[in-house]
């Protein structure tokens, strides 16, 4: 579905309508019509979904997500990318001239809060947003996230005084944008078929799985699996963390539909338990550590599962430590599966020190054990 126009006849009707001060913006474009021009202007988008103001989840988008009141926008138009893809586009037509520092200053905070969103997942995505962009024209400002900035803002810019065209509304269809249709989130799996660690664990100790869930039954038969072609009891206890660290980060992907934030996405059944990684290969980062977690349980490795402070972007993050020689350490196998890179070994075996200097793992101090040992971090044996 092609977006709505809601162009304006006249810049003095634009005037007389948003109530703003004695020197408005002038522009014959409506929001929507903005969005194009800065879309047509970068080379390299990927598809985006766009909501108007005419829709109605665009007002709980303003609150939610940006955290302007809806009330103080006249008009909008916001294109995002799903999944994997932080590329975002908005324009918004305040009602009153003032209220665009306080939003201008939302619209910052958004941008700091979004980049810790693909921050360790995926760093490049991360970057794109840090490089974001934030124009401001009389009553009407835009937020940028895209490869160009400054190609973004001269195309702002160029929408504005009396050289300024109505957008062509094929520039959407240039710019592979599609009408947002809401769709209800996916429910979790039913209490009494979810993961239950301590009922797997028994099953796996006294051979009986009788008692298990089929969906509990599945995770102990793939986690078994796992174990008899990737462990020897030669192996070391580092060895033996090591091969379950490595099996994990290639035998699963990320989730990406954390990223999402349209109606119709969510996190996938599963996603956050080990039925997610053995079974759906597909997980978050609860889903790693929990795999991770219940793997050292039925080796026997002494292992714990950290769940961090949710940052300023609300999201909460999981990982492991382990440990080995009496010595505790770091680990998030999640972190070493990056979206569209190659897993490695960055986060195996850290001290506690270096997830802080990460910037995004926090945790309540003096809940876990503190990680200072290094003898073995990988590479070192």
């Amino acid at each position: 579905m092609k977006l709505l126009r809601s162009c304006i006849a006249a810049p003095f009707l634009l005037l007389a309508l948003t109530g703003c001060s004695q020197k408005p913006a002038q522009t014959e474009m409506a929001p929507s019509d903005i969005v194009s021009a800065i879309a047509e202007s970068q080379a390299n988008l990927p598809a985006l979904t766009t909501i108007t103001s005419e829709h109605e989840d665009f007002a709980t988008w303003l609150t939610d997500y940006y955290l302007i009141p809806s009330d103080q926008v006249a008009d909008g138009s916001i294109s995002y990318a799903e999944g994997v893809e932080a590329s975002e586009i908005a324009v918004l037509r305040m009602e009153k001239e003032e209220d665009c520092k306080t939003a201008e200053n939302a619209l910052k905070e958004y941008l700091k809060n979004r980049a810790g969103i693909f921050e360790g997942y995926a760093p490049q995505q991360a970057a794109l947003v840090k490089n974001g962009a934030i124009a401001v024209n009389g009553c009407f400002l835009s937020l940028m996230i895209c490869p160009d900035t400054g190609a973004a803002k001269a195309a702002f810019s160029g929408c504005f005084g009396d050289t300024a065209k109505k957008a062509d509304i094929q520039a959407l269809e240039k710019a592979k944008l599609s009408t947002s249709a809401g769709a209800e989130k996916q429910d979790f799996a039913k209490a009494e078929d979810s993961y239950d660690p301590e009922a797997i664990l028994q099953a796996w100790r006294t051979g009986d799985d009788s008692a298990l869930s089929e969906k509990n039954r599945r995770i102990l038969n793939a986690a078994k699996d796992v174990l008899e072609k990737n462990i020897d009891s030669r192996m070391s206890d580092y060895e033996k963390e090591l091969a379950v660290h490595d099996w994990i980060t290639d035998w699963s992907s990320f989730d990406y539909s954390v990223f999402g934030r349209s109606a119709s996405k969510g996190f996938k059944e599963n996603s956050d338990t080990p039925y997610g990684v053995f079974i759906d290969r597909s997980a978050m980062c609860h889903g790693y550590s929990s795999t991770f977690q219940l793997l050292m349980d039925m080796l026997d490795i002494e292992c714990i599962t950290v769940y961090g402070i949710p940052g300023s972007n609300g999201v909460e993050h999981s990982w492991n430590m382990v440990k080995l020689d009496g010595e505790w350490y770091c680990v998030d196998v999640a972190w070493d599966d990056p979206i569209g890179g190659t897993p490695g070994h960055t986060y195996f075996n850290v001290t506690s020190k270096y997830l802080r200097d990460s910037g995004i793992h926090s945790w309540e101090e003096g809940s876990v054990p503190e990680a200072t040992a290094t003898a073995y971090r990988f590479g070192s044996h």
